[in-house]
């Protein structure tokens, strides 16, 4: 249903957002979400996606309560005009607006919600054309406009509970860190979702051992399941009293010991988002994706990228390339400069 601007929104009490997208794309959403809570103030929110990345939303302002996609009985949905399962069929009656991220307006999820859905039905695009040059949240926020709904802010925004934040303080008390040593801890996040958009191991491993000899302090090293296992080996044989690993950490439990530290470094990843919405000074590494579209958004952000003549990938090079020369030739220096331009004390 697409209302004119002049329309009035009435109020609705109830209101479900279904977003299936990765940490990064979840979080350049945000404003989206921001903008759906003020518009329906009285609406209690609930989210459908991945519970793993929802959980930061979860009591935390954007959502009263998530659920999980992969939950039994959801595949019935997906088939076109197939048998629904009657638990999901009446869980989503109960909703006045259903908000869909998803690449097809007249898809089959949609189809079989408006099957059950009395209340409207939003659907937002998750994703601009490849070669379109639009950040992923102007893509997003533009077409809340076309329902009528006013934007707010644009910067994604994470908020995270005291008890988040007592979680984080115990973290680093027990590391020996006390606030003010916590405000100078330098984040170094190696890794990726994708191996494609990573910096070379051996210049991190540079780039730590130039701050340490400069800067001194303490940093934070994120490690998880896709650095892999020759970043986590690297790093934990390095043995030095300046570093600090997170490993094994929910998402709300590292955004909780991220949140008020110095400064965050990493790849085109969704941690790298992540920091930014957590008001972290942020630098991102960019090689082969467009920093057009997904760079973080942010009040303090540096994109760290070469302009060579294929950088940003077509499509189609994206995934037969095995070069990358825009990430090779990316060197220590770039990122000090980048660090200067911050006024890191380098």
């Amino acid at each position: 249903m697409i209302l004119s601007e002049k329309e009035k929104i009435p109020e609705i009490q109830s209101m479900l957002v279904i977003h299936q997208g990765a940490l990064g794309d979840f979080i350049l959403a945000l404003p989206v979400l921001s903008a759906l809570r003020g518009a329906f103030p009285e609406a209690r929110p609930v989210m459908m996606g991945y519970p793993r990345i929802l959980q930061l939303v979860e009591e935390r302002f954007y959502a009263e309560e998530i659920f999980s996609i992969d939950q039994k009985g959801m595949a019935t949905f997906f088939v076109r005009q197939g048998p629904l399962d009657w638990a999901l069929s009446q869980f989503f009656s109960t909703f006045e607006l259903i908000v869909v991220f998803g690449k097809d307006g007249a898809g089959t999820l949609i189809g079989n919600l408006k099957r059950v859905c009395q209340g409207r039905i939003f659907h937002i695009n998750p994703l601009p054309n490849w070669d379109e040059g639009v950040h992923l949240s102007d893509h997003l926020l533009k077409q809340l406009t076309r329902y009528g709904i006013s934007l707010s802010e644009t910067n994604p925004r994470l908020h995270l509970r005291e008890s988040d934040r007592e979680w984080g303080r115990n973290f680093w008390m027990k590391r020996g860190l006390n606030p003010e040593e916590r405000s100078n801890v330098i984040i170094l996040h190696p890794g990726s979702g994708s191996r494609k958009k990573v910096w070379p191991l051996k210049k991190y491993l540079d780039l730590f051992r130039h701050l340490q000899t400069q800067l001194g302090g303490k940093f934070l090293i994120v490690l998880g399941p896709a650095e892999g296992p020759e970043i986590q080996q690297a790093f934990e044989e390095l043995t030095s009293p300046h570093l600090i690993p997170a490993e094994g950490l929910s998402l709300v439990q590292l955004a909780s010991v991220m949140e008020g530290c110095r400064l965050f470094i990493g790849n085109d990843s969704g941690i790298s988002h992540m920091a930014v919405a957590l008001r972290l000074p942020t630098i991102a590494i960019f090689g082969p994706t467009d920093h057009r579209v997904w760079s973080p958004r942010g009040e303090k952000v540096e994109v760290v990228r070469r302009g060579i003549p294929c950088s940003p990938c077509a499509e189609e090079r994206f995934f037969l390339c095995k070069e990358f020369e825009c990430l090779n030739r990316i060197e220590l220096g770039d990122v000090l400069k980048s660090l200067r331009s911050m006024e890191a004390e380098v």
